[in-house]
């Protein structure tokens, strides 16, 4: 038994021994093994320059010289990626040309609103005589109240330093369309004589129709009707848009138009809305305006008469307050249509919208709309916008079923807050937004939710004009037509329009960068500068896991190895048996 025992200990102080002398060897194995390993991978590495670091038979200046190159082209070429990534990254679209023309018959004929300068014929409400009345303050109390009334209605349409300010600040919007249709002319009045496409019409009620707008009771053709334009359940019951539909929406040849998808390609050459067909004036609209000399007025509209006409997309409500090109009276205006299309490719859908600056028809909804336009969601925007400030909206405004209408009272809130508006946009949109600005309250708020984008598909109509002394009295003493005294003091007006070209070149938003064309960037500057591939990150990736682990697994079993050829002993003689007692 002391025999026994003293061995064991003598065991036991060997094999902490050679513990004691193996621990600094396998921490100068693993200084070896990394060491091997960065060694191991400059070596075979395919990036350009790493191999001659690598090498043990270079001198420390020439390591010290191709690593200072690695370093220069590495920071280099990360620069130019950055600047590739904030071009991907900050103004990815391109706009350009199509590649192919496209044919007018593609598109819808513009539509076209007419309005008369003269808002209230002089021989059914004298405007003039009844504002000196009004701004006196013997004869006000002189005027009756329906008078007064009526004054206050029609200032509506009129230049804004006309507008009363003690007038009533509200009003009932149906009211005063009503008021304003009896003063103004109708469409028989208001028309001679139309053609389309070259065919003469027994009456312009069949292609023009009453239309609401900010200018007053107007004459619009090829417009959308107000099933198709507005969400007619969230508008006020009042709100008169058309006052009829030219189009039996019951007809079986009826084809659908969408500003995104066009036509479908089933859709006959007339349909709804009209299309271009042709080019040239015998394929346009050409119509005879006409009115009387007795009935002008020139103080509430100012010294220039005639007619407001406006050329937009079918899809939108006009503005005639704020877009139109003038047609005099005695004058034959020509008007040639060139379109303007944009399109935007899929490739850009998944970019947010303030970065393709445009908006696709899912991603913006408008209460009033069905149609997203830049101009239907600047109006709506408007109309939210000066009934947070003002209280009502003017009556020529799509407006929802609990909003007053404005009256000539509240004509100068109306004209400030479309000014604020304007103000409101360019300080959010330079974020210049001071705490003084914040006093706005609910109407910033309102304002800062516009953000009316262009639609990702539009259409907009160019107008380049002519005109032309229109002499009908030369042309009935020509024709031998005795001048009755009834059409004496008659003035007349002409317009034609029609496309001027037959096809167009549209223009397209499409990705200047897209996926594949930043990595061939990126690659490019990589493979440039360093020699860098696909390859070279498997190999990177390959040196930090999966070499990685051979060398452990093979140093593990070295170790074992040498292990086995130290100790035989441990391994190869049996177990020693119990003593028995």
């Amino acid at each position: 038994m002391k025999r026994h025992s003293r061995s064991s200990s003598v065991g036991r102080v060997d094999n902490d021994l050679e513990k004691s002398h193996e621990a600094p060897q396998i921490r100068r194995g693993k200084r070896f093994t990394i060491k091997e390993y960065l060694i191991d991978y400059t070596a075979n590495s395919n990036l350009h320059g790493l191999k001659y670091i690598g090498e043990k038979e270079r001198t420390p200046a020439e390591k010290l010289f191709w690593l200072f190159m690695f370093t220069c082209c590495v920071i280099l070429c990360a620069g130019l990626i950055r600047k590739v990534w904030i071009k991907w990254n900050e103004s990815p679209v391109i706009v350009s040309f199509a590649e192919n023309s496209t044919p007018v018959w593609q598109i819808p004929y513009p539509a076209v609103t007419v309005c008369f300068e003269t808002k209230s014929l002089q021989t059914r409400f004298n405007f003039t005589k009844y504002y000196h009345l009004y701004k006196n303050n013997e004869t006000y109390m002189e005027m009756t109240e329906e008078e007064r009334n009526l004054f206050e209605d029609i200032t509506l349409v009129c230049d804004d330093h006309l507008a009363p300010a003690r007038g009533r600040k509200f009003s009932d919007g149906n009211a005063t369309v009503e008021n304003l249709k009896q003063v103004s002319p109708n469409i028989s009045e208001f028309f001679f004589g139309c053609k389309w496409k070259d065919t003469p019409k027994d009456s312009c009620t069949n292609l023009f129709s009453p239309i609401l707008t900010e200018d007053g009771v107007c004459y619009t053709f090829n417009t959308l009707s107000a099933e198709d334009l507005f969400r007619t359940e969230n508008l006020h019951k009042e709100y008169q848009y058309l006052e009829s539909t030219i189009v039996n929406s019951t007809s079986d040849n009826i084809q659908r138009w969408s500003l995104e998808e066009g036509y479908p390609p089933s859709a006959p050459l007339e349909t709804y809305p009209h299309r271009g067909s042709g080019y040239g004036a015998k394929a346009g609209l050409t119509f005879l305006l006409q009115t009387k000399e007795i009935d002008l007025d020139y103080l509430c509209k100012g010294p220039v008469q005639g007619f407001k006409i406006l050329l937009h997309n079918p899809a939108e409500l006009p503005r005639l307050s704020q877009q139109y090109f003038r047609s005099p009276l005695s004058q034959e205006v020509v008007v040639a249509v060139r379109p303007k299309m944009m399109t935007t490719s899929d490739g850009l859908k998944p970019y947010l919208p303030s970065v393709r600056q445009c908006y696709f028809p899912s991603e913006r909804y408008l209460r009033y709309y069905k149609v997203y336009t830049q101009a239907n969601c600047e109006v709506e925007c408007l109309t939210n916008f000066t009934y947070a400030r003002c209280g009502c909206v003017h009556f020529g405004m799509p407006h929802g079923p609990g909003m007053t209408v404005c009256n000539a009272g509240s004509v100068a809130c109306i004209k400030k807050s479309q000014m604020e508006l304007v103000t409101v946009a360019i300080e959010s949109r330079l974020e210049e937004e001071s705490s003084e600005n914040d006093t706005l309250g609910v109407a910033r708020e309102v304002a800062s939710r516009c953000k009316c984008l262009p639609a990702c598909t539009s259409i907009e109509y160019e107008a380049e004009t002519s005109q032309a002394d229109y002499d009908w009295k030369a042309l009935y003493t020509a024709f031998n037509v005795t001048i009755g005294d009834d059409i004496l003091d008659q003035k007349f007006a002409r317009v034609m329009i029609f496309f001027k070209e037959a096809q167009f070149i549209t223009s397209r938003r499409s990705e200047l960068y897209g996926q594949t064309d930043f990595l061939a960037n990126c690659g490019g500057l990589l493979g440039l500068f360093m020699g860098f591939s696909i390859l070279s990150v498997a190999e990177i990736l390959y040196f930090l896991t999966l070499r990685i682990f051979c060398i452990i697994w093979r140093k593990r079993n070295m170790k074992k190895q040498e292990n086995d050829l130290k100790y035989p002993d441990y391994v190869t003689s049996p177990k020693p048996n119990k003593l028995k007692h």
